[in-house]
């Protein structure tokens, strides 16, 4: 008895963890070369919100750019697949060079967004 109710207590316990966590979208970052002030900034981040797939809930309406390290991270939509060629093709259209991309797992907070 003793093994059952632990038991259904775990499941319980499992069982609502997920409703309890937000469920996040997947992140990535994308090494860009020419990115060097906020004007920059701004263009790519206002191209790369145009796309259908950009999760606006994260970083800065799904995207944040570090001006320093010449990155940009992107939020995909839970369930969405992500176009790598569409968000290079964001990027080149603004004049800047795209790298490589890698997926994240950090979530930024609004406090971190740098634009």
């Amino acid at each position: 008895m003793f093994i059952k109710t632990k038991a259904i207590a775990l499941l319980t316990v499992l069982l609502a963890l997920p409703a309890a966590m937000p469920a996040w979208a997947k992140n990535y970052q994308i090494n860009v070369n020419g990115i060097v002030c906020e004007f920059c900034a701004f263009g790519i981040a206002k191209k790369l919100r145009k796309l259908p797939f950009i999760d606006p809930t994260q970083f800065e309406d799904g995207v944040k750019v570090d001006i320093e390290n010449q990155r940009v991270y992107v939020s995909i939509r839970e369930g969405e697949a992500v176009d790598q060629e569409a968000l290079f093709d964001a990027i080149k259209s603004g004049g800047y060079d795209p790298i490589k991309m890698q997926e994240i797992d950090e979530v930024a907070s609004p406090a971190e967004v740098a634009q």
